[in-house]
């Protein structure tokens, strides 16, 4: 006889931002603190040095940034955050041009991964619905993240690890809350 399945428990939102520059980097997080919550924790700035791949569409001199949001959601939820991160670059589009001043990628983390929402597809990512498709980027293993063959350069680095690591520590210690609150 088989059981029925658990529900999924609710998963920390966050997202990484780049630009060429840290003002828009700040307006982006307010504009998606609108949609997403408030911003809970965020990384220090680092150079964007691990691809040219940014460089024609939005410039040389890009600047990176990690962060976490207050708000817990369901994994499945991240479809409708890509879309929104999505219109989100839209608005910083460069006077009128169709080039991108803002890449904005949002993913969750749980307690034992980090999920990035893509629109490519590629072998060891999954679809979810809508044209995204979920793509683990770190796991967790042995008290620490971990990066994967195909995990993206910036996030193999202390930086993010280091960042991920703290933002796994409050989302532990949030669904523990929850747990003696009888919410999880």
């Amino acid at each position: 006889m088989s059981s029925l399945p658990k529900p999924e428990p609710k998963v920390k939102l966050i997202a990484a931002a780049m630009a060429a520059r840290e003002d828009l980097i700040r307006e982006v997080l307010s504009v998606l603190s609108a949609s997403y919550g408030p911003v809970e924790l965020t990384s220090p700035v680092f150079p964007f040095t691990y691809s040219s791949y940014y460089a024609a569409e939005m410039g040389e001199g890009l600047v990176k940034v990690f962060c976490s949001f207050r708000r817990l959601v369901h994994p499945r939820d991240i479809v409708a955050f890509k879309l929104e991160a999505m219109a989100c670059e839209r608005m910083f589009l460069a006077e009128g041009t169709r080039s991108r001043r803002v890449n904005v990628d949002p993913g969750y983390l749980d307690e034992m991964k980090l999920v990035l929402a893509t629109t490519k597809n590629a072998s060891h990512r999954v679809y979810m619905d809508s044209g995204v498709h979920g793509d683990v980027e770190l796991i967790y293993k042995h008290g620490a993240f971990t990066p994967l063959e195909w995990t993206y350069l910036d996030y193999r680095e202390p930086v993010a690890l280091e960042f991920f690591g703290k933002v796994r520590q409050a989302y532990v210690a949030e669904l523990r809350e929850l747990e003696k609150a009888g919410d999880a």
